[in-house]
């Protein structure tokens, strides 16, 4: 045992400067990254890790929570918290039937000496001694006090479910805060963008070219004017799809908000971005919407594109605002077009 905890303290020994050297955050998915990094087990997720700094300069958050999932903890840290949420309900669910079945158990049993003391009390008068009468009154003391004895369990449990159900909630909606990835479109989403864009920026002139792309969906109120806003979706989905396969070490992609994606390219010139963002406009204006019941052509896909580089020392609000300005310029001049600030 000695000489395991000796080998994690001596891993974390070479982890921690790694990680201050190359101004990588202190949080615990880093930890494990670079603890499993200076292992040295695992020749591909090192070489991954080299490819990822190599490029950024740093890892970025996004990165980080996919090289976790993938080569640390394959269910994830949100996956396991789920899984913890899912089995902690289950449980108020299994204890809430139990206690709800005892206390309509006991008002059967209540009801049936009810019935049962009901029918003596009305018997011919003389049938019954004194002696009985009270004997059915203190039946139905203790029956009632039985019947309170459930329906006070059932309500603590209620009670208890509900204090639960909101702590889930703050949990579930904790996790929906931390997330990273756009749910309807797969890509990464605002969070990660502002997190991830900031990183980059704060490298200053020691860290890689940086050149940011704001991208649009043309036309896209048409299409939820149209045909709806299912239609809309499906269009955010298939250009969030064409996006992901564009992703790759030095080009990020995130989803921006509404119709507005961001493409974040380190590394190589501003041409080299403008080209792959121009390869890209053009594979989406291949895509073609069509109804799934009849097979029917509805709409082309197009999208306009502005690029901006970022200049040393400019912010990253300013960067946003310029690639937006180019933005502008590329759906004022016709759309379905690249265009440079």
């Amino acid at each position: 045992m000695s000489e395991l905890v000796e080998q994690a303290a001596e891993r974390l020994r070479k982890a921690v400067p790694i990680m201050v050297k190359r101004g990588i955050p202190v949080t615990p998915v880093n930890y494990a990254l670079w603890y499993t990094y200076v292992a040295n087990e695992n020749p591909h997720f090192n070489q991954h890790i080299d490819d990822i700094v190599a490029t950024y300069g740093t890892i970025p958050p996004a990165k980080a929570e996919g090289l976790f999932r993938d080569h640390v903890s394959p269910t994830g840290t949100q996956e396991n918290a789920l899984s913890k949420m899912k089995s902690g309900l289950e449980r108020m669910v299994a204890d809430l039937s139990r206690d709800l079945y005892s206390t309509l158990e006991g008002t059967q049993n209540f009801n049936s000496l009810l019935d049962e003391c009901n029918r003596g009390l009305l018997a011919p008068s003389g049938s019954g001694s004194l002696e009985e009468v009270l004997g059915t009154v203190e039946r139905l003391i203790k029956g009632a006090n039985a019947m309170q004895q459930h329906t006070s369990r059932f309500e603590s449990s209620l009670s208890t479910a509900d204090e639960e159900i909101r702590r889930l909630r703050g949990e579930l909606a904790t996790l929906r805060k931390d997330a990273l990835h756009d749910d309807l479109t797969g890509v990464f989403n605002r969070r990660a963008f502002d997190q991830e864009l900031d990183q980059f920026i704060g490298q200053g002139n020691m860290g890689p070219s940086l050149h940011l792309g704001m991208l649009d969906i043309d036309h896209f109120k048409a299409f939820n004017d149209r045909f709806g806003h299912p239609v809309g979706d499906r269009v955010l989905q298939v250009v969030g799809a064409q996006l992901n396969e564009m992703a790759q070490v030095g080009v990020s992609v995130y989803r921006y908000g509404g119709e507005e994606f961001c493409l974040i390219f380190c590394g190589g010139t501003l041409a080299q971005a403008q080209e792959q963002a121009d390869r890209l406009r053009h594979t989406i204006e291949q895509l073609v919407l069509k109804d799934n019941r009849s097979g029917e052509r509805l709409a082309t896909i197009t999208v306009s594109i502005g690029l901006a580089s970022h200049v040393y020392g400019q912010s990253s609000i300013t960067l946003v605002e310029r690639a937006d300005a180019a933005l502008y310029e590329a759906k004022n001049s016709g759309r379905n077009r690249v265009c440079i600030a």
